[in-house]
């Protein structure tokens, strides 16, 4: 049993708090973007967490061009957590903590403990690396991955002994690279090269080509999934026109390997060749084999079928670990070692420092310009948690009209932050705070939103003042202001009718239907009753099934109005308005009543319960009112 070296251990554990501290500061200080929205969709955020079935059908639908393992962890983990960011984008964060701490012991058993803290170091101040250490995608547990499956295969062709659970370990490790993400093929590329340049032919060799066949047979059920996927990819022309050819490809990775800092390959290529000259220590370079042999076929295959454009360097990831473990042992190559060592690391440093401070503005960062007019969405949910009622509708102004635009799985950034977290409905304005050009007229929001919680950004103060004030003011009384602060401001109202401590007069129906809340309004002056019920159904096959009738009776229970039956489906959800006339009925007192019955049968009336009165019936109240007499008959 090997002892341990606890000359690594404080090292290596100050590095850990290193890595974190950089990346955990960034795990929410930004809306996600799109990926991470579809890895969360794809994982079940807007329903419940998905099963594995559940994953790879909703990845056949909507993302068939990724394989299930992320997806499937990701659910769980979200089972224990909830779905809020900061928690999801931990799970990123903690396996890319294991993969630093992994790659440790792949350097310090091929190489030496110095080289592997020195490798950690300048992959837990990569810009590119710990890019993905915040993000909800499939990136960390891939390295972490590789550098395991690296680490079983140096031991199986260095050791005498190699068991059957380090078999075991080695294709369960091989197959779930492939399932994380397929593009780990072209490490294995680059382990198979060294495999037949640097390994023994031995029995053991062939076991190892065998137990990469077999982890390879285990992607083939999934195969027709993904290769549906890629070959839908393949024909995109606006992929096919940005794709990179090789030149272009070898000069961005040039500057991704080296943390955005040009210069840092005159000492490298320096020490290359003193290490070369030297011919110390031959195992180092089975590194720079498994490197190239990764970037080569990578770059071959995308010359073959254009796939990587600016924003797809991260495919180029898994090679990172390899590279820094070469960068890390050339370093320490000179006697005088710390020499070279100190202002490299420091200037490499520099370099992630000011990758982390371009953030979504970085050439490689992988995202799009999709997001950057985005209100802060995150502030949102972050600010309003715990704050917010039942019925109440997020209205909130952004500069960009795909806020709410439907994506994959039919649901936007702002569905996840507002209703996924929150719970909440939610309606924005597209706007510029610089003119105040927009649609802002709410028209007939105010009818169907009862409940609304007006949230912006101060630079929108001003749109905010001189296009909606009046209109929300004519139709909605203020209540409590929620947030003030110099990122947000967000304040409560009610329509006019309605109360700011009122509570919510809900009825519930024998089979699950609900009337969430229902309010009504006698205006006098112009003759009208204006009605509003929230709806909501516990199967949508009642959609259809049921027709929801509002009636004005008078005393004798006669029907003397009636807006026109609609089943639910008929845009009635979530919220109904209804306005009646009265201008012609006699002084007295009247009820205006709901009725839901079986579109089938208008006799088979829903018994609903009154859960503000008591009341049981089919026929429920949402108003009584009287009609006077004009005083001149008095």
């Amino acid at each position: 049993m090997t002892r341990l070296d606890w000359r690594g251990v404080f090292p290596m554990a100050a590095i850990l708090l290193f890595a974190f501290a950089w990346s955990a500061p960034k795990l929410n200080a930004d809306n996600l973007w799109l990926d991470e929205l579809y890895s969360l969709s794809n994982m079940g955020v807007f329903s419940q967490p998905y099963s594995l079935p559940q994953v790879v059908d909703s990845l056949s639908e909507h993302s068939p061009n990724h394989v299930p393992l992320f997806f499937v962890l990701g659910a769980q983990w979200a089972h224990l957590v909830g779905w809020a960011p900061l928690p999801m984008r931990f799970l990123s964060l903690l396996l890319g903590l294991l993969f630093l701490a992994w790659t440790y012991r792949l350097a310090a058993e091929a190489l030496h403990r110095k080289t592997a803290l020195v490798s950690v170091l300048l992959l837990s101040a990569s810009g590119f690396v710990t890019l993905y250490f915040h993000e909800i995608r499939m990136y960390s547990l891939l390295l972490l991955l590789a550098v395991i499956h690296a680490w079983l295969y140096w031991r199986l062709i260095t050791r005498e002994v190699a068991s059957w659970r380090a078999w075991l370990c080695f294709v369960a490790s091989a197959v779930a690279l492939l399932y994380t993400h397929v593009f780990a093929v072209f490490l294995f590329l680059g382990l198979g090269l060294h495999h037949l340049i640097f390994a023994a032919r031995i029995k053991r060799w062939y076991r190892v080509w065998f137990a990469w066949s077999l982890s390879a047979c285990a992607l083939l059920p999934y195969l027709p999934h993904y290769l549906r996927g890629a070959l839908a990819e393949r024909t995109i022309g606006a992929l096919q026109q940005t794709a990179l050819d090789v030149p272009q490809l070898a000069g961005g990775l040039a500057t991704i390997l080296v943390n955005g800092v040009g210069l840092l390959w005159l000492p490298l290529l320096a020490l290359a060749l003193l290490s070369t000259r030297r011919r110390q220590n031959a195992k180092a370079w089975r590194f720079l084999i498994v490197w190239a042999g990764l970037i080569v076929s990578l770059m071959l295959f995308n010359e073959a079928f254009p796939l990587i454009d600016r924003l797809r360097f991260r495919f180029f990831l898994v090679s990172m670990p390899f590279f820094a473990i070469l960068c890390a042992h050339l370093l320490l190559t000179p006697a005088r070692w710390k020499l070279v060592a100190a202002p490299f690391l420091l200037i490499w440093i520099a370099g992630g420092l000011h990758i982390r401070g371009l953030g979504d503005g970085w050439a490689f960062a992988g995202r799009n310009n999709f997001i950057v007019d985005m209100p802060p969405l995150h502030k949102y949910a972050e600010a309003l948690q715990g704050k917010t009622r039942a019925l109440d509708t997020v209205v909130g102004l952004s500069r960009s009209k795909w806020v709410d635009f439907p994506l994959r799985h039919g649901k936007s950034l702002a569905d996840y932050y507002v209703n996924a977290l929150l719970g909440l409905d939610h309606f924005f304005f597209v706007a510029q705070p610089e003119d105040g050009q927009g649609a802002l007229d709410p028209g007939e929001f105010a009818a169907e939103h009862p409940y609304m919680l007006l949230v912006y950004e101060p630079a929108f103060k001003a749109v905010v003042d001189q296009e909606l004030a009046a209109t929300v003011e004519a139709d909605y009384a203020a209540c409590d202001i929620l947030v003030d602060s110099e990122a947000l401001f967000a304040r409560r109202f009610v329509h006019k009718s309605l109360a700011c401590d009122r509570e919510y007069a809900p009825i519930h129906y024998e089979n699950g239907i609900r009337i969430l809340d229902r309010f009504g309004e006698y205006d006098s002056e112009n003759g009208v009753v204006r009605l509003v019920t929230g709806w909501e159904v516990a199967d949508e096959a009642q959609l259809d099934q049921y027709n929801v009738s509002i009636q004005l009776i008078n005393a004798e229970w006669q029907n003397l109005r009636q807006a026109g039956d609609r089943h639910l489906f008929d845009g009635v959800l979530k919220w109904y308005a209804v306005e009646m006339s009265t201008a012609d009925l006699p002084p007295g007192d009247y009820r205006a009543v709901v009725i839901v019955y079986d579109r089938e049968s208008s006799r088979d009336k829903l018994t609903g319960s009154d859960l503000a009165t008591g009341e049981v019936g089919p026929i429920l109240p949402i108003l009584h009112f009287t009609i006077d007499a004009p005083a001149a008959t008095r």
